[in-house]
C-alpha cells in the first residue's frame, strides 16, 4: 500500500488514492478521473499522466502541497491542459501501431460492448488506444464510457506560413484516456438521428480516420456497423486493417450471419485474428449454476470457419450491463477484460511486423 510520503512518478495512483482520499480531488482538477476507473488500479502517476498528455511534475507538485495543506492547491491551466502533440515528424501525420476492426455481420450481438472491454484491456496492460465508432446511424460507444460533451475543433497545427489552417476534429477522452470519435459526438443532444445515405456515411467514416487529430496510437479499434455493405467495405477496402475480430453469439441464425462477415473479410484478404462469443452464458449468482440462454455455443465452428483463435466467450453479467447503460464501463475489474487484450497482442505479435505508416490527414 502507498503511503503519502513515497510521492514520486512511479506511484501507483489507485493506492495512492486510497492512503491519502484527498489525492483524489487533486486529481481530478487535472482530469485524472481515478474514481472506480479499473485501469488507475495498474497505472503510475508517469503513466496516468502521459496517457492524458500531461506532466507528471506538476502533479507531484500539487500533491505534495495537498499533503501539506490539507486542501486543493490552485492549479494553473498550462499544468492541467493536456498537450496535444503533433500528429508525427511529418505534417499531418498521425501513427497507429496496430488498427483494428471489430465486426459481426449482424446486429445486436455486442460489438460496441467487445469493443470497449478490448479498449480496455489494452489500457490496463499500458497500451494507447483509441476507439473510431464507425457506427454512423447507431453508435453506443460514446454512451458506454459517459461522454456527451461534442467533438472540439482545433486549427491544424502543421499549416504551411501563409495558408488559411484547417479545422480539424479533436477526440474526446474518456475516464482512462481513450480517445474516442462518434457521430453521437457531433452533437450536443445523444438522440438526434443521422439521416444519411451511404456514400456520405463512408466519407464521415474517412473523415474520423484522416481528419481528426488523433495521438499516436498503439491500437485504435474501429466499431462497425452490421452488416456487409457500405460502411463495412469502406473501412475494410479503403483503411489500413491489420486484423478484424468478429463477435458472434450462441443463437444459430446469429452465427449464420457472422459467417457472412467472415466470408466477406476473406474475400476482401484481411486476417481475421480472432472470434469472440458474447452472451455465451449466464451464471446464476445464487446456485452459480451456468445457464446457456441462447442455446449451445457454435463459437468453435466460427473461430474453425475464420482460421482464428476463439478469443474468449463472455457471460451474460448484469453488473456488467449496469455498468454500460449508466456511462460507467470503465469502472469494469474483470480478469475477463485482461483476457482479450492478451489474445489480442499474442495475435497481432504473431503477424508479420508491418512497417512504420502513417496516415495522411487530409
Amino acid at each position: 500500500m502507498a503511503t503519502t510520503t513515497d510521492l514520486g512518478p512511479q506511484t501507483n495512483i489507485s493506492e495512492l488514492v486510497a492512503a491519502f482520499p484527498l489525492a483524489e480531488e487533486v486529481l481530478t482538477e487535472f482530469g485524472l478521473h481515478c474514481s472506480g476507473c479499473g485501469v488507475n488500479k495498474y497505472e503510475t502517476l508517469e503513466k496516468g499522466a502521459a496517457a492524458h498528455g500531461l506532466r507528471v511534475e506538476p502533479i507531484i507538485a500539487a500533491l505534495s502541497q495537498a499533503r501539506l495543506s490539507g486542501r486543493v492547491p490552485t492549479i494553473m491551466n498550462e499544468d492541467k491542459t493536456p498537450q496535444r502533440r503533433a500528429p508525427g515528424p511529418f505534417g499531418r501525420r498521425a501513427r497507429f501501431g496496430r488498427v483494428i476492426a471489430v465486426m459481426s455481420g449482424k446486429g445486436g450481438v455486442g460489438k460496441s460492448l467487445t469493443t470497449a472491454l478490448l479498449a480496455i484491456g489494452l489500457r490496463r496492460a499500458g497500451k494507447t488506444v483509441g476507439i473510431l465508432d464507425a457506427d454512423i446511424t447507431g453508435p453506443s460507444i460514446p454512451r458506454l464510457f459517459g461522454l456527451t460533451t461534442p467533438l472540439g475543433l482545433e486549427s491544424d497545427p502543421n499549416t504551411p506560413p501563409g495558408q488559411q489552417p484547417k479545422p480539424l476534429m479533436t477526440p474526446a477522452k474518456s475516464r482512462s484516456a481513450i480517445e474516442i470519435v462518434s457521430s453521437n459526438l457531433l452533437t450536443d443532444k445523444e438522440d438526434t438521428a443521422m439521416i444519411w445515405r451511404g456514400p456520405i456515411l463512408s466519407g464521415v467514416i474517412r473523415q474520423f480516420y484522416e481528419q481528426v487529430l488523433w495521438s499516436d496510437l498503439d491500437y485504435i479499434l474501429i466499431d462497425l456497423p452490421p452488416g456487409t455493405s457500405d460502411a463495412p467495405l469502406t473501412v475494410l477496402q479503403s483503411l489500413t486493417i491489420d486484423g478484424v475480430v468478429l463477435v458472434t453469439m450462441p443463437q444459430r441464425l446469429a452465427t449464420m450471419i457472422v459467417r457472412k462477415a467472415a466470408n466477406l473479410v476473406h474475400q476482401l484478404k484481411k486476417p481475421i485474428v480472432g472470434v469472440v462469443e458474447n452472451m455465451a452464458y449466464f451464471t446464476a449468482p445464487d446456485t452459480g449454476k451456468r445457464y446457456e440462454i441462447f442455446g449451445p455455443s457454435y463459437a468453435d465452428q466460427v473461430a474453425e470457419l475464420a482460421g482464428a483463435p476463439l478469443f474468449a466467450r463472455l457471460p451474460l453479467d448484469p453488473a456488467l450491463v449496469a455498468l454500460a447503460d449508466t456511462g460507467r464501463v470503465e469502472e469494469i475489474d474483470d480478469p475477463l477484460v485482461d483476457v482479450l487484450a492478451a489474445a489480442l497482442m499474442n495475435a497481432m505479435a504473431a503477424l508479420p511486423a508491418k512497417p512504420a505508416e502513417t496516415i495522411s490527414l487530409i
